[in-house]
């Protein structure tokens, strides 16, 4: 079995994926996470296009279950940071492991004054499979907020089914209140 990738190796993967765009650490320090998972951190790494918004990944997040995860926002907040930190402290234990089709309810908007208080664990498709896969057996997963009735329809449905929606209706992922697809 490969061996896990330390922190540094996921940094330098994060690197490499965003040449000439330092990820900057904007780690959420209230709450258990750093006491289950002390290595953790969130980097905010801007979009090429100063309009298209921010991306935020983890490092530190495998440390229990082999999962990293990647969030895109079309404005910087602590929101995010905040969101990531939960969802790799929720998914560090293993009862709670998610996977790709997994979707989470977050008890409160993503992000501002969105109504999508979900979120679908994804491979990460708008960033392809130099991100998704790193090293070590390492795996990103994209987190792509969602409405409750997008929830239902995915875990009765099947996110392919989700995803067929968004592709058809030409969905702007970054709209912070996008109208939901079913």
């Amino acid at each position: 079995m490969e061996e896990q990738a330390g922190t540094t190796t996921l940094e330098e993967h994060l690197r490499g994926f965003w040449p000439g765009r330092e990820p900057e650490p904007v780690t959420w320090t209230d709450g258990p996470v750093l006491e289950r998972l002390p290595d953790f951190v969130t980097y905010r790494i801007a979009q090429r296009a100063p309009d298209r918004g921010w991306n935020y990944a983890t490092v530190g997040a495998s440390a229990h279950g082999g999962t990293e995860f990647v969030l895109m926002a079309p404005f910087d907040t602590d929101d995010h940071a905040e969101t990531l930190a939960m969802v790799a402290h929720f998914n560090s234990f293993e009862e709670h492991r998610v996977d790709v089709g997994s979707v989470l309810h977050l008890g409160r908007p993503w992000t501002g004054t969105s109504r999508m208080e979900h979120l679908l664990f994804s491979p990460p498709y708008p960033y392809g499979p130099l991100l998704e896969q790193a090293p070590g057996g390492v795996r990103y997963l994209w987190l792509l907020p969602v409405h409750a009735s997008e929830a239902e329809v995915i875990l009765t449905e099947g996110p392919e089914v989700f995803e067929e929606l968004l592709e058809a209706e030409g969905i702007d992922i970054l709209a912070i209140d996008r109208p939901p697809v079913v």
